[in-house]
């Protein structure tokens, strides 16, 4: 027998205890800070995550309003009650050193009417820093060049294929990076012939035939295609499943016999190079099962198969994708190499990057350009462009604050960076503000600086 929750309805067999007590064990297992407030602000619920990123026990803030502890948590809060709408992927530094995604929403009863809102916060703190660890580690030397940047161990296989001479087909998003894949391959394989690429999707169809296998005329007349230009070479067949099915027809039988007829001949030729692929739709073929109706089945079963990873699957690489882009603007322009900071690290890692490689080198290469007109050594979110710069908790609730948390603020930056260009000396840092060391460790501890 098996116990099927519906996400519609309560579970009728489950008394309200019971329904609580799974409730809160949901929010107990999750990695996140959960906060629930009611709608005038007093916390409800505080999970144990919450505890641990914030230090506060929830004896001590269940029942209070939240506004005593966190103004603008408080504030954004109140923003979403009065909005009735969710807020998804806010950037936060709630103190110095901890970044945390938020996402929050309203909460209604049955009949709609609010009840309160829930906050989720994600914290991201070790992603930043093991990130700033691998930025300032990583060097160009770590992917094989600025045109392919993949480490040699993840295009093995795909070398191996091709190297014995067998069909690949580059699967993935479009701007992963697959055509520099199959560069990359070509100039690690030596080879004598040239690197030729034939688009199938930007020829009329009639013409598809004669530009890839060559014509053959009246008499001995006869004109090459590209499959004699790349001879000795790789052919790079991009977007191969838009062509016309007699014309994957007769690329399958190549494949499968080793020569091929130029169209409107019958002489047989030896096909003597080497083909890498891509297709359209190859993003979505990996989660499905049917193959598209563009494709002749027994040339897909041809190919073998690579995946090219999209950006957003490379999290862990990010970071050496990051700084391989910054030097190659910098180099570029004939900048100094500016260094991505801590909350520019954060949003880049949570930005999805719909449009891949091209899209995250154009983002960094607008950064370099904005660090050098700022005359900032330094790559900081607001240096990103708008569609890679997330909307911050401190921008969205900038209006309401109170002047007296404004001062706190301004007190707490001006003391963040003294620590920073003293290098962390409480000492010379103290000097640098014209107050006494005594004063400065008490404002250490007052905005948990220390």
């Amino acid at each position: 027998m098996r116990l099927e929750l519906n996400q519609q309805e309560p579970v009728q067999s489950w008394t309200a205890l019971e329904q609580h007590a799974l409730l809160n064990g949901l929010l107990e297992t999750v990695n996140d800070a959960v906060t629930v407030v009611d709608k005038d602000g007093i916390v409800l619920y505080w999970n144990h995550q919450a505890e641990i990123m914030y230090g506060i026990s929830r004896e001590t803030i269940i029942g209070k309003r939240i506004a005593e502890f966190f103004q603008r948590e408080s504030i954004m809060l109140f923003q979403v009650m009065e909005s009735r709408t969710p807020i998804r992927q806010l950037y936060h530094e709630p103190r110095p050193g901890v970044h945390v995604m938020i996402n929050t929403s309203p909460i209604f009863d049955a009949e709609g009417q609010l009840l309160g809102a829930i906050a989720i916060e994600s914290n991201m703190t070790s992603y930043v820093k093991l990130s700033a660890e691998m930025y300032r580690k990583s060097d160009a030397d770590k992917f094989v060049s600025v045109v392919a940047p993949f480490k040699p161990e993840q295009l093995h296989r795909a070398k191996l294929v091709v190297e014995r001479n067998r069909p690949l087909l580059l699967t993935g998003e479009a701007g992963s990076g697959r055509r520099s894949c199959a560069e990359w391959i070509y100039e690690q394989l030596e080879l004598e012939g040239l690197f030729v690429t034939m688009s199938c999707a930007n020829m009329p169809e009639g013409m598809l035939e004669a530009e890839l296998f060559g014509y053959q005329g009246e008499g001995d007349s006869e004109r090459p295609g590209k499959l004699d230009q790349a001879e000795n070479g790789i052919l790079f067949l991009k977007d191969v499943d838009l062509l016309p099915l007699p014309v994957q027809e007769k690329l399958q039988d190549m494949l499968t016999s080793g020569s091929y007829s130029r169209m409107k001949g019958n002489t047989q030729l030896t096909f003597r190079c080497r083909i890498i692929a891509t297709y359209t739709g190859a993003a979505q073929r990996e989660e499905d099962t049917e193959l598209p109706v563009t494709w002749l089945p027994a040339l897909y079963y041809t190919f073998v198969q690579h995946h090219v990873p999209a950006v957003r699957e490379r999290e862990e690489e990010l970071p050496q994708l990051c700084n391989l882009y910054i030097a190659e603007a910098a180099d570029k322009y004939g900048f100094p190499q500016p260094a991505l900071q801590h909350d520019a690290m954060a949003q880049v890692a949570a930005y999805d990057w719909p449009n891949n490689l091209p899209q995250l080198r154009s983002a960094m290469e607008h950064a370099v350009l904005a660090a050098h007109e700022a005359s900032a050594s330094t790559i900081s979110a607001k240096e990103l462009p708008d569609y890679a710069r997330l909307t911050t908790l401190a921008e969205l609730t900038e209006d309401e604050l109170p002047l007296s948390a404004h001062s706190e603020e301004m007190e707490r930056s001006r003391i963040g960076d003294a620590l920073k260009r003293a290098q962390g000396n409480k000492a010379r840092a103290a000097r640098m503000l014209g107050i006494s060391r005594g004063a400065l460790y008490y404002k250490l501890r007052q905005y948990e600086l220390e």
